[in-house]
């Protein structure tokens, strides 16, 4: 098991969703991370070229932190994450945006559980 730090961004992979998060801390003694969201990607193709297929990519920045198991997650290299935060344009605080976010996040919980 690896140990997450402070500000590193993880991944929690489901299918073909990746939500990509910020760490804000590893509780390692009860195997537990407690991480920021900061995008959800679908990929809707299964074979991906990040900068030319397209991606359903959304903003979670504003959306609940969430306490997940440490050992679902994966580290992300700076290349990987950077492909997919170019795209996002600059947030506004927009009613629709942060219920479509909230909602988007909450599904992508469902799911794995």
């Amino acid at each position: 098991m690896s140990v997450f730090i402070p500000s590193q961004i993880v991944a929690l992979d489901y299918q073909n969703k990746s939500l990509y998060c910020e760490v804000i801390d590893a509780i390692a003694s009860r195997d537990l991370c407690w991480v920021r969201p900061i995008i959800l990607v679908d990929k809707i193709t299964e074979k991906t070229d990040y900068l030319t297929d397209k991606n359903d990519i959304y903003d979670l920045r504003f959306t609940s932190d969430l306490l997940w198991n440490i050992k679902d997650f994966r580290m992300v290299l700076d290349t990987e994450y950077i492909e997919f935060l170019v795209n996002l344009s600059d947030f506004e605080f927009d009613d629709e945006k942060l219920i479509l976010a909230r909602e988007k996040l909450r599904l992508f919980i469902k799911e794995i559980c």
